[in-house]
This record gives structure tokens, sequence and C-alpha cells, in this order.
């Protein structure tokens, strides 16, 4: 229930609505923001020759209204420093990087994270009452902090991607607004081939004529250096879609809390999971969560 009550929460704030191109597009509110998912953005295994293959993406449309846009905007500040400091080695504190510290102070005092701090007093994970400074300090040490050396952070795994790599490969998006703003590389190449987008399959909820999570599988063609092809498929698995830095922030620290790997979930009439994945070290500190459905539907 508390998932539900932070994703409406999220909605009324910084979130924004996740229609589906040809279902639910002709609910587009300006006001409120939204995001179209295109369910099939790469029709048949050779659509797109001569296109512009940089513009292929899942999100075809993405408003976001002037009174939404400051959580957006404080996203793209962490986004650029990681950007910057996977380039360079930093080794600044959480609590002495401006970006972060902005982040939290706006994030702390949100709806959907005064739900996930009220979760948090009620099952005695902080204590009632505690400052508004007592409870950024928990947000960071549970987003921010690593477990090991220069380990990726929370944050990092589910908000930007892991380092040691391109940042923007398949497979390192869980946050939506980081997916739209990245896109997939039309192209991923290394010294011996080269990896062709050829079909995505995107799968989504049953119930509801919203896009609130959606699965994706992407089918590439790897050509090899020596001119040889050969079918390379990666399945990205969930994610939610419409949800403000903030609003995925509350979902994963509940998450967290929880203590379960796998936790069930209903939302707006769909049964979810969601999977929490943890350090393998004896802290067992957050690493990443998604959600998982039960019955996507698939073009």
């Amino acid at each position: 229930m508390i998932f539900a009550k932070i994703w409406q929460a999220d909605m009324e704030g910084s979130g924004v609505i996740p229609l589906v191109k040809g279902l639910s597009d002709g609910q587009k509110d300006l006001h409120k923001g939204y995001v179209v998912v295109d369910m099939n953005p790469l029709p048949g295994q050779n659509a797109g020759e001569g296109d512009d293959r940089n513009e292929i993406t899942v999100f075809k449309e993405v408003v976001i209204p002037d009174g939404k846009r400051l959580s957006y905007d404080l996203f793209m500040q962490l986004h650029n420093y990681y950007d910057q400091r996977f380039n360079r080695s930093d080794p600044a504190s959480p609590k002495k990087i401006g970006e972060i510290n902005e982040f939290l102070e706006y994030a702390a005092v949100t709806a959907p994270m005064r739900l996930a701090r009220k979760y948090a007093e009620d099952y005695h994970h902080i204590r009632a009452g505690c400052s508004k400074e007592e409870w950024i300090d928990t947000i960071r040490s549970i987003w921010f902090s690593t477990s090991k050396g220069d380990s990726p952070s929370y944050f990092e795994q589910v908000f930007i991607g892991e380092p040691g790599g391109n940042r923007r490969t398949l497979g390192e998006h869980h946050f939506w607004y980081h997916y739209c703003v990245n896109g997939p590389d039309e192209s991923v190449r290394n010294e011996n081939s080269t990896l062709l987008i050829k079909h995505i399959d995107v799968g989504r909820t049953e119930k509801s004529n919203l896009a609130e999570v959606i699965t994706l599988t992407y089918t590439f063609e790897e050509m090899m250096s020596n001119g040889s092809k050969k079918k390379q498929v990666r399945d990205l698995g969930g994610l939610f879609v419409g949800t403000s830095a903030e609003g995925l922030m509350a979902l994963g620290t509940v998450a967290y809390l929880d203590g379960r790997a796998q936790i069930p979930m209903e939302l707006n009439g769909e049964a979810f999971d969601l999977m929490m994945y943890r350090t393998e070290d004896t802290a067992k500190n957050p690493q990443s969560f998604s959600p998982r459905f039960k019955t996507p539907v698939h073009v």
C-alpha cells in the first residue's frame, strides 16, 4: 500500500503521467505533464533503414511543466557531476558535494519522501520527530555511501549507471528520465564489433491504460570487424515511467528499509514485485532495485 501511495503522491507532485501511444495519449495534460510511451518504437526487423537511428527511443514525447521542472534540473546537476567525476578522481565525501546537498535539501521535504520518512519512523529505522538534518543524513547514508573503496553508491546504480564503462550502455537505465536524456546509443562500438539495434520489445501492464512500469528487450545485430554477423539480445528488465527523482528515491528507500529481496506491491490494479539487490559484503548495503510484473503485454 505504501508504494501505491508514494506513486500517487509523486504524480500529484513532480511526476508526469505515463501515457501509451495510441491508447491513452488522448489524456495529455500540459499542466500535469506527461510522457508518451511508444510500445512499438522500431517496427519490423529491418525497419529504420535510412532513418536517423539516434532518434530511436520508447519515449516519443515528454512534457514537464515549469512547476515540476526544478526536480529534473536538480537531477541533471547530479547527472552532470557524476559524468565529470567519471573522468577524474574525486575524494570529496557526499557531505561536501554541493549537488548532492542541494538535491537532498529539496527532496527530503517532498510528498513522496515524507511518506518514506513516515514509514521509516513507523518501523523504527529513524527516531520519530527527528530533525530535517537527521532525515537528510539518513537518506544520504542510504543513497550516497559506498560499500567498499570507490564502488558505486545506490544512487549511482539506480540513477546514473555503473562506472568503469560507457554510462549510456543498455542495461544501466533504471531511471526513465536518465534513459530519456541519454537515449540508447544507436550503436555500441568497440575494437572488434559494432552493435546495431534491430528490434525493441516493450512490455507493459495489462490492467491499466497507463505505462507505470515497462520492460525493455533489445535485439542487436553484432557486426564483427571481419564482416561476420550474429544476433544479440539484451533484457533490461523493468523500470518505472514518469516518476520524478524524489519519487523513485522514495520507492527505493522503502524497498531497502523493508528488508526483503522480493516485495509484493500493487499499482492501479496490477500486481508487481519490487526486486531489491544488495551488496554481497557483510554490510548488505543497497545496490539497486527494479519493478517486475507478472503479466506483461508484449508488442
